[in-house]
């Protein structure tokens, strides 16, 4: 059986720079992709915050016991000697309902989960899951079964329209995300397990020709964009042809600008639209709010770095 941690603020810190300058005393974990430096290492424990390993377990081969436990072993062995506190478990191949790979997923978060606990125990175990449990052509798990294995689900409410072949849309749409995590508690997910995702990056859209009333029509068949951090968003923005919109529907933010003779148009999330989101929180009783991730904002010590990356902090946990 899991234990289940109190009010969770994720980091993804999958970069070796601007940590210093992190908002140390209001994040409880941070999820690192290798062994992180010393500094980092003696500075998050000394706020008790838990550095945990980011684990893609789709390498995992699932056919062979033994070969289950070594890589079990290897996991847990990378965890104990870079003194880390847990592991974050990423499956990112299209998974359908009912296939072998569905229900081998399952058992091999059990025998994760079972190992940890006997191995490490008090160690954090959480598992990445898409922003709705009602997936379409993406990662559909049996997600019931899984919850209980686990300290916590991270759910991923952002690139919600990764779907979407010919209008450019928000990352993370406030009605999106609230249906999906409604979805995940009607399933009879307890809502304390949920950590919802938010993201500090948007994305540049190609635009056929000028976005009248906000609609970027894109090549249907091959729609064009690319991710862009938050950081560089806000030095963009006095540059624009629009400076800052606002979409009521989708509850975000958007800019628009030419390159050449191209119109883009660049969908991303800001204080007021995290902050929106971040009422759920207690509306849905959530477990917590995670960041993807925490080095898209510039935490350089300038006065204009500082009050966006302020705002920023502070939309994730709002009075």
């Amino acid at each position: 059986m899991a234990i289940l941690i109190l009010f969770q603020v994720f980091g993804f810190h999958l970069e070796q720079n601007e940590w210093a300058q992190y908002h140390w005393s209001k994040i409880t974990t941070i999820v690192v992709s290798d062994k992180v430096k010393d500094e980092i290492y003696c500075l998050a424990h000394s706020y008790n915050i838990r550095l945990v390993l980011k684990a893609d377990i789709s390498v995992f081969n699932l056919e062979n016991n033994i070969t289950m436990d070594m890589r079990m072993s290897f996991v847990a062995g990378l965890v104990e000697k870079y003194k880390l506190d847990g592991i974050y478990m990423l499956f990112s191949p299209k998974l359908k309902k009912g296939s072998k790979d569905y229900r081998d997923i399952t058992r091999m978060v059990k025998i994760t989960a079972s190992y940890f606990h006997n191995k490490l125990p008090g160690r954090q175990i959480s598992f990445n899951v898409p922003w709705t449990p009602n997936c379409k052509n993406e990662r559909f798990f049996d997600f019931l079964p899984i919850s209980p294995l686990v300290d916590l689900l991270f759910v991923e409410s952002f690139n919600i329209h990764n779907d979407m072949h010919c209008v450019a849309k928000s990352v993370s749409s406030y009605q999106d995300v609230l249906t999906g995590l409604s979805d995940y508690i009607k399933l009879g997910i307890d809502s304390r397990k949920l950590v919802m995702g938010v993201p500090w990056y948007g994305y540049d859209y190609t635009c056929k020709h000028f976005p009248q009333d906000g609609a970027c029509e894109l090549n249907c068949s091959k729609p064009v964009k690319k991710s862009i951090p938050y950081k560089t968003i806000v030095k963009f923005l006095p540059k624009s042809l629009t400076g800052r919109m606002w979409n009521n529907d989708q509850s975000a933010p958007y800019v628009v600008y030419m390159r050449g003779k191209t119109y883009h148009q660049i969908w991303y999330d800001d204080p007021e639209s995290i902050s929106k989101k971040s009422t759920l929180l207690k509306r849905l009783k959530l477990g917590g709010i995670g960041v993807m991730k925490l080095n898209d904002v510039d935490h350089r010590r300038t006065s204009r770095a500082t009050l966006h990356a302020e705002e920023m902090w502070n939309a994730l946990c709002p009075p």
